[in-house]
């Protein structure tokens, strides 16, 4: 087969200056059209949920539907995120009513006919991309999940490489299925909301080689981090969400 370099993305999150500054990235590393995936979650806590989708869309990149996505285009009324602070609860509930009203009715339909999952084959090597897990749009693929559990859900789900986003932190993990094959799991940074401790936006270049190996290389990319926290604060956005970007 012949070796493909791809580009990842994942959980813009309303944050049109970091997606701007990693599509040029990208641009820049020399990846381009069908080439490039999102993972989504394009909306949620940043100050321009419509820009975002507007670039997404108008530059035809390929996309999954994120929980947040899922939540407020299909208008269910909360995104099927965690929080595990009373604060992080109001904070989660002023962005999705910010969000929610921030979209045009184009944009909830374009957010909810995303699809599920995204899959192709590099000669034998079968690759599934997805937000949360093979299995369900907002399940949290922690870096500590067990071999077995991964495994598990990639032979259910018939694929050997599996690419996630939903937790913001990025990890490359290979374990092995009943028959000993093995199985790659990458997970990619956020662009908009980074939790791994880098404020950066970030990106995943993935290689795919000719004997099926899985070369997963992190980009982290500098944008206007101090503008688009003073954009939410402009926007009326708890001030905890532009507190939160800066710590990552």
């Amino acid at each position: 087969m012949s070796p493909r370099r791809i580009a990842i993305f994942s959980d813009v999150h309303g944050n049109l200056p970091a997606l701007d500054a990693v599509l040029r990235d990208i641009a820049v590393a020399g990846i381009a059209g069908r080439n490039v995936y999102c993972l989504g979650d394009l909306v949620g806590y940043g100050p321009d949920p419509s820009g975002v989708v507007a670039r997404i869309r108008d530059a035809g990149i390929r996309t999954v539907r994120g929980n947040y996505d899922d939540g407020v285009g299909r208008r269910r009324g909360q995104c099927g995120c965690y929080y595990n602070t009373e604060q992080a609860k109001l904070d989660g509930a002023a962005s999705y009513a910010f969000t929610d009203e921030a979209l045009s009715t184009r944009d909830h339909k374009w957010l909810a006919d995303l699809p599920d999952e995204i899959r192709f084959e590099v000669g034998d090597v079968r690759v599934m991309l997805v937000h949360g897990s093979p299995r369900k749009i907002n399940e949290y693929l922690l870096p500590d999940r067990e071999d077995e559990f991964l495994a598990r859900l990639a032979e259910v789900a018939k694929a050997d490489v599996v690419c996630v986003g939903h937790v913001h932190m990025p990890y490359h993990r290979v374990v092995h299925g009943a028959d000993g094959h093995a199985i790659d799991y990458v997970s990619v940074p956020s662009v908009g909301k980074p939790k791994d401790g880098d404020p950066r936006a970030g990106w995943t270049e993935l290689y795919l080689g000719e004997d099926g190996e899985v070369e997963p290389t992190v980009h982290r990319v500098e944008y206007d981090l101090d503008a688009v926290v003073a954009a939410m604060a402009a926007a009326g956005l708890p001030a905890t969400l532009g507190e939160a970007l800066k710590q990552a």
